[in-house]
């Protein structure tokens, strides 16, 4: 890449500490672009994105479930709703995807844009669950990727979102396999175990950038 300041790819799917990860990595100075937040925020209160979601997957769109509104009485959008439709069913998600990923890449690029040329930080730490999916990995100098054991992610998503196992593993089956991320990864860590350890882990890998 034609700049000094590295960007680093975080990833993994749901339960394997992806968001333990970054804070610890961005406690330790690098710049932090979380895609989640950004596509929190173009489906906020008000944003033109909530008439598109809507249009499509709302009660009367083309993927929608009759009965099944994904915009509440209050205009907002109600993410469990649509976690509901879409995390069940593939090509809803492949959907879901292709609407948010080109305002979420575009927002991406522009917040790299900036801390490269006003901070003086050790990396950009490019925090993005769906970055392979999104091709995310073009503007990564590294990836950087989560993994953890298949029932110890279950019962950490289950406590965390107060889920069922079958709700948590249909999520994840909808979710790029981690064979296919380990071969598109640079640097695997394995997060099965405590944070102490994982923390651990993350130190050594600091070490060696």
């Amino acid at each position: 890449m034609d700049n000094r300041v590295k960007v680093i790819g975080l990833t993994g799917g749901i339960g394997t500490g992806k968001s333990t990860a970054a804070q610890y990595l961005t406690s330790k100075g690098m710049a932090h672009v979380d895609a989640d937040r950004i596509s929190h925020s173009i489906t906020a209160d008000g944003s033109p994105m909530l008439q598109v979601l809507d249009e499509v997957f709302g009660p009367e769109g083309e993927m929608g479930v009759k009965g099944v509104k994904i915009i509440g009485s209050d205009g907002s959008l109600d993410r469990k709703a649509l976690a509901s439709l879409v995390f069940t069913d593939v090509r809803r998600k492949n959907k879901l995807d292709e609407l948010m990923f080109d305002t979420i890449i575009c927002e991406i690029d522009s917040q790299i844009d900036d801390i490269r040329k006003n901070c003086s930080v050790s990396a950009v730490l490019l925090d993005a669950p769906l970055l392979f999916e999104a091709g995310l990995e073009s503007r990564c100098d590294e990836v950087l990727l989560m993994v953890a054991d298949m029932d110890i992610r279950i019962a950490r998503v289950c406590a965390r979102d107060k889920a069922t196992p079958e709700e948590v593993g249909n999520r994840i089956r909808n979710q790029m396999s981690d064979q296919d991320k380990i071969s598109k990864a640079d640097i695997v860590i394995d997060n099965s175990g405590t944070q102490e350890e994982l923390f651990k882990k993350l130190e050594n890998y600091l070490k060696k950038i």
